[in-house]
């Protein structure tokens, strides 16, 4: 596998440069998207139908990659009902709601490329032989209510109320939009800007602050009537003079409509020698140490992936990566 640096023809070379693929099956929303991301990545197609894709190259050989929807989950809709995503989801609301949008199939083609360049790294190390990796839908939609799920299942209670409620906020002119900030004071400074009373101020932080965990924010109602008032000028001014942040929210097809192809990380060549290991048990990357910093969710759900990729070692709560 090439590493991404600029190579003598002043080309840019992705991680997958070298590497060939073809796909085989009918594709699925899950499989274009492995499709884009193996290019991305550098890895060129050798034919245009999906399902089911082999990876080739000189040094990591061959190794397939695929997703598996069966059982009662078929489909998007019966994957989102199934697992409980349509369930907390609609924890805003009160019922169970579906996302508009392939939530399952995206989750699940992100963690097969991911599976395929754990495979590939192994190989590169020397650590094992993968030859095959595949991903469930109805896993893939498991893993992403895991916090969820396991939240229920705790002994202690949900630092705040389980009720319907939450954002996004509207404005007077028609602005649908999302109040972001990390501090009380904050939060407190932005809603006086905008009139709200002040026990409606104190009773909303808690279910705020706590919304990522509880996918619901039960605030006091006036919260959205104060900004329903307001125009979204009078909003931004709000948020300018308190430190908070606001963010109006566009459509599907106007995000959809932004995509201009490129990909969605920056790598940074790093020169890598791998001693050879002998075969690990444990996942391909077994006797790869895991080091996680960071303290919000997306944090330690990527050290959570990794570890059940055979990945291991400490965890340090501090702001990073």
């Amino acid at each position: 596998m090439a590493n991404p640096a600029t190579a003598a023809t002043g080309r840019t070379t992705g991680p997958l440069d070298g590497l060939r693929f073809e796909g085989s099956g009918p594709p699925g929303v899950a499989d274009a998207l492995v499709t884009e991301h193996l290019r991305l990545l550098g890895a060129r197609p050798d034919g245009t139908s999906g399902g089911r894709f082999t990876v080739t190259g000189r040094e990591v050989g061959e190794l397939s990659v695929g997703t598996v929807w069966g059982g009662p989950a078929i489909d998007e809709a019966t994957v989102q009902a199934a697992t409980g995503i349509m369930s907390v989801h609609g924890r805003r609301d009160g019922a169970p709601r579906g996302l508009a949008v392939d939530y399952a199939a995206t989750a699940t083609g992100v963690l097969a490329v991911q599976g395929l360049l754990a495979g590939l790294l192994a190989r590169a190390r020397g650590a094992g032989d993968v030859t095959r990796v595949e991903v469930s839908a109805e896993r893939a939609g498991l893993l992403t209510v895991s916090q969820y799920l396991a939240a229920a299942g705790a002994e202690e209670g949900e630092a705040a109320e389980l009720a319907p409620g939450g954002p996004p906020f509207t404005s007077a002119d028609g602005t649908v939009f999302e109040v972001e900030t990390l501090d009380p004071g904050v939060w407190a400074a932005f809603w006086r800007a905008l009139d709200a009373p002040e026990e409606a101020i104190r009773r909303g932080w808690r279910p705020f602050q706590f919304r990522y965990a509880t996918a619901c924010a039960p605030f006091p109602q006036v919260l959205h009537e104060a900004v329903r008032v307001s125009s979204w000028e009078r909003i931004r001014q709000a948020a300018g003079s308190s430190g908070a942040d606001v963010c109006p929210l566009g459509s599907l097809a106007g995000r959809a409509a932004e995509y201009d192809g490129a990909a969605p990380w920056e790598l940074t060549g790093h020169d890598a020698a791998y001693t050879p290991r002998g075969t690990v048990g444990g996942g391909p990357l077994a006797g790869v140490t895991v080091l996680e910093a960071g303290r919000r969710i997306q944090a330690p759900l990527a050290a959570h992936l990794l570890g059940l990729l055979g990945g291991g070692g400490g965890a340090d709560r501090a702001p990073g990566r």
